[in-house]
Order: structure tokens, then C-alpha cells, then sequence
């Protein structure tokens, strides 16, 4: 098998081995890597992309023996029938349908070993990882750290491996969701699961891409597309909890009330940290006011700006740009073709020349794992939306949220009382903002000031492309 790949206009042949990609580590690493866009070039993502979880599924008898092992009594003690041939196999393991206490479950059982090859495997990677740090000369200007991508993968790695964090994964989803009768997550049988075997509720359905056989089936296409964006939305603005991985496999539907959908697999999955959902709702306040100060800080919030940057060129390039997205916001639908568009964007690139150039010289742009994986799902997102309704709108359908975001941050009568004092003492808008931003202004020389004491503060003088 070859994999093609692509370095500036030199097109590089990869011969890998048969071994190689099937072997549930690399199968596993180059679906994570294929979401880091932040520091892989786009041929190489799109390379990575191919790779399948789909493998043949082993002996039936073996995955009987491993239950037994591993929950300590004969199959038929543990379940009143259990059916040796999978319904669904992959790199990782596969999925055996039961009956328990005359309930069907759904069996998954791991691959035999492991773990043992995921610590020879991993073991070896981060000695490459250590290399690539050394040698990649980073021409393309990501700034890629390779031992922390290698330990981020290796963490979420075990994580999936580990059947009971699965288990607690897919209870807290299903408490999440516990008032929503729209969406349906299997309950855990956990005297029936270890770190290797998870029973869980056997809820059938219908595969969400599947879009003629829900039609037959009597669902709503369009109001199953609405739900799936606000299913999503609400675990990233209202639980802070979301499934990194929410591709057709891992989603079906059934026709309760009008299209119910049904999640699956809940071995990745990730939270955002209060703090980052802080730097959330300052980002969208940000762009909501149009102001590009508050936007960096935000993202210097949330992890993505890095602290030592040159932040004038930022906020410059920032500035630019969000006046470009209001006005298109303003606009409503593009009314001129592909090739205008691309020409009317080069013209506005050309006009922040070298302050973008510098912007990209200076790297100040990291995104967490956490976030690769929420752009990842917006990108599966739109398009199962599309392929139920030609009508999807995510930007309609976030709408809601993203006023309760605005709420949080000012909400309505906070905005109606500063409107009052204002109006009392007679102030302009400006200077009630001087009074809020002072503090803000202290703490930012203080900043300043730490950074002298620790050598932390650079000072850079150039000429920016507007003042020439």
C-alpha cells in the first residue's frame, strides 16, 4: 500500500507495509493527527484522512474467553446467551451482541495485548518525536511541537483503551442529556464491564447518513438536521463536555418523536475547562463589539495567543480582518463567483502585507488538542446537516447560543442599567468604558512590569507596511 504525499510542489512516495497500517496504534495515531491542522500541512492531513478503522474482527471464541477472563466467570453465567459472531469489528476491538436478564446488550470487548503494543509502540514514537523537534526546519511556519503532539496523543490513546473512563464517559453524556427526549445514550451495565469489557444497553438505529432509509422510516430529515447542530452546540456552550468524534458510525436515529438520535462510542471525548469557556464567551463579546483588544486577550485566554508576541501586529491583522467579516455579515449571501472572491481576497491579503508575514513569522498561534477536535466535528457536522436538508444553517441554528454567551458576559438589564448611569451623570459611552477598562489598564503595566523583572519583555521596532 502507498501513501501519497506532498511537500511544497515535490510529490513524495511512501511505501508502507501492510503491518503498518493495520496495526491499531498507527490506525489510531494517524486518525489524530489527521485533525491537527494547526500543524500539518494540508496534504499530509488529507493523506492521513484514508486511513479506515475498519479491520477484520477476531475469533469469536477468543473475545469469549477474554470475557470470562476478565469478569471472572463462564459465559454463561454472565449473560443468558451470548452470540460469538461481532456485529461490528475495528482497530481497537469489537462489539458482541448479549442477552442479560432478558435485555439485549451490546458487548465490546478489547483486542487481546493491547496495551503491551500501545507501550512498544508509543515507546518508540517518542524517540521520533524527539527527533522531528531537532530536524523539522518548520519552512511552513506551524509552530509544531512534536513531544507535546506525541504526548497528547499517547494520553488520549490509553484513555480510549480503558473501558471504565468509557463507561464514566457515557453516564455523565447520558445525565447530560438526561431532559432532552431527542437524544438517546445507552445506559452502562458495570457489573458487566472492566477496563477491557463494557456491556451497555443494545439501542439499534439507523445510520444518520443513511438519508432514504430514514424517509422510509417516517423521520423528519430537516428537524433531525436542526438537532444534530444543537446537539452538538449544547455540549460545547451549556455542558462543556463534548464527543471529539461525531462521525456516522458513532450516530444513528430512531423515529421517537419525529427522529431521536443515538450516540455511540465514548472513548474520546473532551471537556472545556471553565476558564477556556470564559475565553469563549470574551472571544464572541469581542466580535460582537468589534473590538480587536478584547478579542487577543481572549485568546490569550483560552491558550491559543501566545504570551510573548508582538500584539500591535496582531490586533492590526485582527482589526483588518474583522472588519472584513462584519462586512460580509452585513452583506448577507455572496453574490459574486469563485474567482472573484479569490481575487478580492488576494487584493485584501496584499494591503496587510507585511504585517501578516510578520503575524506568521512570530507563530503566536497554538491550538490546544481540544480544539482541532471541535473544528474536526463542525466539519463532520456540516455536512451529515447538508445531507439531511438543503436548508442547514449551523450559523441560524447557534444563534441561540450564542446570545446566552452574550448574556453571560453583559447580559440584557447589565446592559440597561450602565445605559441609565450613563444617562444620570451624564457620560458619553467612552467614558464609562475608561472607567471599567482602568483597572484593566493597571493590570496590564503590571504585566509589563513582571515580564521586565523576569527578562521576559521584548522590544522590536520596524516600519509597518500602512506607515510607509
Amino acid at each position: 500500500m502507498s501513501i501519497n504525499c506532498f511537500v511544497g510542489k515535490r510529490k513524495l512516495k511512501c511505501s508502507c507495509v501492510s503491518p503498518l497500517i493495520t496495526s491499531p496504534t498507527f490506525i489510531k495515531l494517524g486518525q489524530l493527527l489527521s485533525t491537527r491542522v494547526d500543524v500539518l500541512p494540508t496534504e499530509y492531513v488529507t493523506e492521513l484522512k484514508v486511513l479506515q478503522d475498519k479491520v477484520p474482527g477476531f475469533d469469536g471464541k477468543k473475545a469469549v474467553e477474554i470475557v470470562e477472563t476478565e469478569l471472572g466467570s463462564s459465559i454463561e453465567n454472565l449473560f443468558d446467551a451470548f452470540d460469538e459472531t461481532p456485529i461490528a469489528a475495528a482497530s481497537l476491538g469489537q462489539v458482541h451482541l448479549a442477552v442479560l436478564k432478558g435485555e439485549q446488550v451490546a458487548v465490546k470487548v478489547q483486542r487481546q495485548g493491547l496495551k503491551d503494543l500501545f507501550d512498544v509502540d508509543l515507546k518508540n514514537l517518542r524517540v521520533l518525536a524527539k527527533l522531528l523537534d531537532k530536524f523539522d526546519p518548520k519552512t511552513d511556519g506551524a509552530n509544531r511541537d512534536w513531544v507535546s503532539i506525541y504526548e497528547e496523543s499517547a494520553k488520549l490513546l490509553y484513555e480510549e483503551i480503558d473501558y471504565f473512563a468509557e463507561g464514566r464517559n457515557a453516564d455523565r453524556f447520558r445525565k447530560n442529556f438526561d431532559k432532552v427526549k431527542w437524544v438517546k445514550v445507552p445506559r452502562v451495565y458495570w457489573d458487566r464491564t472492566t477496563t477491557r469489557v463494557l456491556s451497555m444497553e443494545y439501542c439499534p438505529g439507523i445510520k444518520i447518513s443513511e438519508t432514504e432509509e430514514l424517509a422510509r422510516n417516517g423521520v423528519n430529515r430537516s428537524l433531525l438536521a436542526e438537532r444534530s447542530g444543537q446537539s452538538y452546540l449544547t455540549q460545547l456552550f451549556r455542558h462543556g463536555f463534548f464527543h471529539c468524534d461525531p462521525h456516522p458510525g458513532n450516530m444513528s436515529v430512531d423515529n421517537v418523536d419525529g427522529g431521536r438520535l443515538i450516540y455511540y462510542d465514548f472513548g474520546m471525548m473532551a471537556e472545556i475547562k471553565p476558564k477556556v469557556k470564559e475565553g469563549l464567551v470574551n472571544l464572541i463579546f469581542g466580535v460582537y463589539e468589534g473590538n480587536e483588544k478584547d478579542i487577543c486577550n481572549a485568546l490569550e485566554q483560552m491558550g491559543i495567543l501566545n504570551q510573548n508576541v508582538d500584539r500591535i501586529t496582531v490586533e492590526k491583522v485582527g482589526r483588518y480582518f474583522l472588519k472584513s467579516f462584519r462586512e460580509n455579515m452585513q452583506k448577507g449571501p455572496p453574490s459574486k463567483s469563485d474567482a472573484q472572491t479569490k481575487a478580492e481576497l488576494s487584493e485584501r491579503l496584499s494591503a496587510i502585507g507585511e504585517d501578516l508575514v510578520s503575524v506568521g513569522d512570530d507563530q503566536p498561534f497554538k491550538f490546544p488538542a481540544t480544539f482541532t477536535f471541535v473544528f474536526r466535528a463542525f466539519t463532520t457536522l456540516e455536512g451529515i446537516g447538508k445531507g439531511l436538508s438543503a436548508d442547514y444553517d449551523l450559523t441560524k441554528i447557534a444563534q441561540p447560543f450564542l446570545k446566552e454567551l452574550i448574556d453571560l458576559k453583559d447580559g440584557s438589564a447589565a446592559e440597561s442599567a450602565a445605559k441609565n448611569v450613563r444617562k444620570a451623570l451624564g457620560w458619553r459611552k467612552k467614558d464609562l468604558a475608561a472607567v471599567v477598562q482602568q483597572p484593566r489598564k493597571v493590570d496590564y503595566i503590571a504585566d509589563i512590569v513582571h515580564k521586565m523583572e523576569q527578562g521576559e519583555f521584548r522590544v522590536r521596532a520596524r516600519v509597518l507596511e500602512s506607515e510607509r
